[in-house]
């Protein structure tokens, strides 16, 4: 059964071999994971998905100024196509929201034919591309949702 969690400086060694193997090109550092985590919970929500208590995907948000940034969503190959990038993204923009939150943006690597359909199918739309963003030939699509407040 898939349970889902605040993430804590005690994860950071896990995520930092998982960002090794699914982003060898442009990995996060420990340090990253740490600077992250220090603005939480004011401007930042990082939650990890856990599988038996071993972290098979990982997601965070950053607040600044009126706009959420998507700074990571992550599933573990093996446990994809399952709703947990699904799951962690509601959570996220559902925490951003209850801050007042209507802009959210994230960057997305470019050809990532998986990550893609799901950010549009929850309304996010690219709005435009940063040549080289990850490494030299890998590039960023930017993409924009906003949501209304009733």
């Amino acid at each position: 059964m898939i349970t889902y969690r605040e993430m804590i400086a005690l994860d950071v060694p896990v995520l930092v071999g998982i960002e090794k193997d699914i982003y060898p090109e442009s990995p996060w550092s420990a340090a990253q994971f740490r600077e992250e985590l220090f603005g939480v919970p004011k401007t930042r929500k990082y939650i990890v998905a856990l599988d038996d208590n071993e972290i098979i995907g990982y997601a965070g948000i950053a607040l600044a100024g009126d706009v959420a940034d998507i700074h990571t969503l992550t599933v573990l190959p093996a446990f994809r196509r399952r709703g947990i990038a699904s799951h962690m993204l509601k959570e996220l923009e559902e925490w951003a929201a209850h801050k007042g939150i209507t802009n959210f943006m994230l960057e997305m690597r470019e050809g990532n034919a998986e990550a893609q359909p799901l950010y549009e199918k929850y309304g996010y739309q690219v709005i435009s591309r940063r040549d080289n963003y990850y490494a030299p030939g890998i590039h960023a699509l930017i993409m924009r949702k906003e949501i209304s407040h009733e």
